[in-house]
C-alpha cells in the first residue's frame, strides 16, 4: 500500500494502475481456478488489506511528504529549489521504475512474492535517514540533507515497482463485488489514521523536551517501525492463482500513440490539459510548511496540523469526487477538483497579510490551503479516473491510461521550477504561480462534457 499524489489512471478499475502494467480486468478472479479462492478468502483479505493501508498512513503522517519532510529540509538548507527538490523525486523515482519493470513483472505469474520482497525494500529505506539524524552531529546537515533524499527516492523508487503488482494482487484476491467498498474503506480508515499521526506530529515537533533534530529523530523511527509492522497484514493476503498474464504494449507503442489519441479525442484531450494544468500547481507543495514557519513564524508544532489538514481534504475530496462520478457527474467532480486546486495557493497568498492582525488565522488559513492541496492533488486522481471510464471502452482504455501516464511524467519538473521560483522572487511568487496554473486548469475544465459510458456489471460473488 502506498501514498502516491500522482499514481496514474486504471480507468477500469477506477485506481491507479501503473504505466506498463497489464489494465485490470473486472472480472480477474472469478475465472478459472481462481474464483473458488476468491470467494473463500476475499473477506479476509479484505481485512488484512484495510489493516495494511491503515498501518501505513498511520506511519507515513509521521514523516508527511507534503509538511514533516518540507519542514525537516528546512532545517537543513534555505534553498527553495533544494526543499522543491523532494517533489520532484515523488514523481520521477515512482514513475520511472515502472517504465522498465513493467515487463518482468507482469510477466510473473505469482506478484505477492516480488510485492512483499520491493516492498520491505523500500520501507527499509527511512533507515537510512534514521542514521542519519542519529549521527546527525557527526555527518552535519549536508549529508543529512543528501540522507533525506536518498531515502525519499529508495523509498518511492521500489514502492513503484511494488505497485506494479500490488494493482494485480488486488484485482484477484477481492471480488469486485466488494473492490469498491475496499477502497473507500482504505481510504477512510487510512485518512483516519493519518489524522491521528498529525495530531502526534503535533506534539512532538517543537517541543523544548526534544530539540532538533531528536524530535524528526523520533518521528522517523516510529514511521520505520510501523512500516515494517505494516508488512504482517500484507504477507497474510491470499493471493489466487492467476491466468495467463498479457505481455504489457512496448513502451515505443505507447510513444507512438500519443499524438493521435491527443489529435482524435477532444474530451480527452481537454482532459490531460485539465490534468496538467492543475498538476503544475504542486510545484508549490513542498513551500507551504517552510513558508509558514520560516516565513510567517508560525511554530514547528503546527506542522501536525498541516498533516492533519492535507490529510482531511484527500478523504473529503476522494468522498466528493466518488460520489459525483457514481452519479453521472463526472465533469463536475473534475471542475470541483481544479477549484480547489486554484483555492489552495490562493489562500497561501493571504497569509502574509492576515498574520499581523489576526492572531491565529495564519495557521487556519495555512491548514486550510493545505486542505484544498488535499482534494485536488492528493485525491484528483478520483476525478480523472471516473471521467476516463465513462468515457473510454474497453479497448480504448489502455491507449488513453499510457497517454495520461507518459504525460504525467512531465509534472516532476514542476517542483523544482517552484524552487528557482521562490529562490529568486519569494514563496509568494511561487504560490501566485500555481493560482494561475490552477486557475487555467478551472477554466479549460468547463469545457469538459458530461460522458456516459455503458457499463457490463460487475459479476456479485
Amino acid at each position: 500500500m502506498s501514498n502516491r499524489p500522482d499514481r496514474t489512471i486504471d480507468g477500469t478499475a477506477g485506481w491507479a494502475v501503473p504505466l506498463g502494467a497489464r489494465p485490470l480486468d473486472p472480472g480477474d478472479g472469478d475465472r478459472g481456478g481462481g474464483g473458488e479462492v476468491v470467494r473463500s478468502f476475499c473477506r479476509r483479505n479484505f481485512i488484512w488489506l484495510v489493516l495494511d493501508a491503515a498501518i501505513f498512513f498511520f506511519a507515513i503522517s509521521f514523516v508527511d511528504l507534503t509538511g514533516v519532510m518540507p519542514s525537516l529540509l528546512g532545517h537543513l538548507t534555505r534553498a527553495p529549489v533544494l526543499i522543491g527538490l523532494l517533489g520532484s523525486l515523488q514523481t520521477g523515482a515512482w514513475l520511472l521504475p515502472q517504465l522498465f519493470a513493467a515487463r518482468v513483472v507482469s510477466s510473473r505469474g505469482r506478484k505477492k512474492p516480488i510485492v512483499l520482497l520491493t516492498t520491505t525494500v523500500s520501507r527499509a529505506s527511512w533507515l537510512i535517514l534514521l542514521l542519519a539524524l542519529t549521527f546527525f552531529e557527526q555527518i552535519g546537515p549536508a549529508l543529512t540533507l543528501v540522507a533525506a533524499y536518498l531515502a525519499v527516492a529508495l523509498f518511492m523508487f521500489f514502492d513503484g515497482i511494488a505497485s506494479l503488482g500490488w494493482y494485480d494482487l488486488i484485482a484477484r484476491a477481492v471480488s469486485p463485488a466488494i473492490r469498491g467498498r475496499l477502497f473507500g474503506a482504505m481510504s477512510l480508515v487510512g485518512g483516519i489514521f493519518a489524522t491521528v499521526g498529525g495530531a502526534v506530529v503535533q506534539r512532538v515537533l517543537g517541543n523544548g523536551a526534544r530539540p532538533f533534530p531528536a524530535d524528526y529523530r523520533l518521528l522517523v523511527g516510529v514511521a520505520l517501525a510501523l512500516l515494517v509492522v505494516g508488512i504482517i497484514p500484507l504477507a497474510l493476503v491470499v493471493e489466487p492463482p492467476a491466468a495467463t498474464a498479457l505481455p504489457p504494449e512496448p513502451l515505443i507503442s505507447y510513444l507512438r500513440r500519443l499524438p493521435a489519441t491527443l489529435r482524435d479525442r477532444p474530451d480527452f484531450r481537454r482532459l490531460v490539459g485539465v490534468q496538467l494544468l492543475v498538476g503544475t500547481s504542486s510545484l508549490a507543495v513542498p513551500f507551504y510548511a517552510p513558508y509558514g514557519i520560516l516565513v510567517i513564524g508560525l511554530p514547528e508544532a503546527d506542522v501536525g496540523t498541516l498533516v492533519m489538514g492535507v490529510t482531511l481534504g484527500a478523504m473529503v475530496g476522494g468522498v466528493s469526487w466518488g460520489y459525483l462520478g457514481d452519479h453521472g457527474r463526472q465533469g463536475l467532480a473534475v471542475r470541483g477538483m481544479a477549484l480547489c486546486g486554484m483555492l489552495g495557493p490562493l489562500l497561501a497568498l493571504l497569509l502574509r497579510p492576515a498574520a499581523p492582525g489576526l492572531p491565529g488565522a495564519a495557521i487556519v488559513l495555512l491548514a486550510a490551503a493545505l486542505f484544498f492541496v488535499g482534494c485536488s492533488i492528493r485525491a484528483g486522481w478520483v476525478a480523472y479516473a471516473n471521467y476516463v471510464i465513462e468515457l473510454a471502452d474497453d479497448a480504448e482504455r489502455p491507449v488513453l491510461i499510457g497517454t495520461m501516464n507518459t504525460l504525467s511524467g512531465a509534472l516532476a519538473i514542476a517542483p523544482p521550477l517552484g524552487g528557482v521560483l521562490a529562490g529568486w522572487l519569494g514563496y509568494e511568487a511561487a504560490f501566485a504561480t500555481a493560482a494561475v496554473c490552477a486557475t487555467l486548469g478551472v477554466g479549460a475544465s468547463l469545457r469538459l462534457r458530461e460522458v456516459k459510458a455503458v457499463r457490463t456489471p460487475a459479476p456479485v460473488d
